[in-house]
């Protein structure tokens, strides 16, 4: 089975500019076939040609490419399993940049448990990715830096010590704030929020675009807290969450508590992409991190 699936990819297109350093995206989300042999004449080249050359000091193409992971055997579609970063400059020089996502390919997962049974049935299969892109390149693979989730090599990732896994939590401790932060980040200056954590356990709802779950909206029962887990379901998802987040900051602004936020929200209109909060799903999870858990890693 191939590592990633044959779905279009999206593509983020930015510049940089020669003059004021400053950068620019001029794409965001743009499909991009999935086909070894690209048409000259795509959308995506129509947009590159919009760069004025003399003016540019970089430009970067991001591709979010979807995959598939496995699961005891079971393939799982992760909507962002690779992003591939290809950057010119001005000077004629460019660098091709692979990075994973997801824990399947390694010893541990992010939340620091041994996984043997996982790594074995994916990373031979992302050493062979990595080996078909060396020869597609003529260029060696360079690992990138060892970070707090990973040691990557020229073949994959190496293992991670055996320690105390609250001490690798790299999940909890990393990325789910990492991604709220990014999320809150997207709202305007001084938006009122609801705390984003709480040691008490949650009521929450789940959010659907066409029939597939894309995040749950929660709030404590017991203090000032409220959110949005989003689901692993790729940008689409992750966009969806900002604008969950601002309907909860404009409850927050009109003085509603948590709760009274929560069931508001409920029963109001779909959001601009026709995400709606599920009839019927309320639900309560012992923690936060329980419902966290449900939003995924992958």
């Amino acid at each position: 089975m191939g590592i990633a699936v044959d779905h279009d990819a999206l593509c983020d297109i930015s510049v940089r500019d020669g003059i004021s350093g400053t950068t620019t995206v001029i794409r965001r989300a743009l499909r991009v076939p999935a086909t070894a042999d690209l048409p000259a004449d795509t959308e995506l080249s129509h947009v590159l040609r919009l760069v004025d050359p003399d003016k540019a000091s970089l430009v970067s193409v991001d591709l979010s490419i979807p995959g598939v992971v496995l699961r005891e055997g079971v393939p799982h579609r992760v909507e962002r399993l690779f992003m591939v970063s290809a950057d010119a400059w001005a000077s004629g020089a460019g660098t091709v940049t692979l990075r994973a996502f997801g824990d399947a390919w390694m010893s541990h997962d992010l939340r620091g448990y041994r996984q043997p049974e996982v790594q074995e049935e994916n990373a031979p299969r992302l050493t062979s990715a990595l080996t078909g892109i060396t020869r597609l390149l003529d260029a060696d693979v360079v690992p990138g830096d060892t970070t707090s989730f990973g040691v990557p090599s020229e073949d994959g990732f190496d293992d991670l010590p055996d320690e105390d896994p609250d001490l690798l939590d790299s999940w909890y401790m990393f990325e789910v704030p990492g991604r709220t932060d990014r999320l809150l980040e997207q709202l305007p200056d001084g938006a009122p929020q609801f705390a984003n954590v709480t040691e008490s356990p949650v009521n929450f709802f789940e959010v659907a675009s066409g029939g597939t779950v894309i995040g749950y909206l929660w709030a404590s029962a017991s203090d000032d807290a409220a959110g949005y887990e989003p689901a692993p379901m790729g940008e689409a998802a992750l966009d969806a969450a900002v604008e969950w987040l601002g309907r909860l900051s404009e409850a927050k602004a009109r003085g509603l508590s948590p709760t009274r936020a929560l069931h508001e929200l409920a029963s109001a209109r779909a959001d601009s992409r026709g995400s709606a909060v599920t009839p019927g799903s309320l639900r309560t999870a012992d923690s936060l991190e329980d419902l966290q858990d449900l939003s995924g890693r992958e």
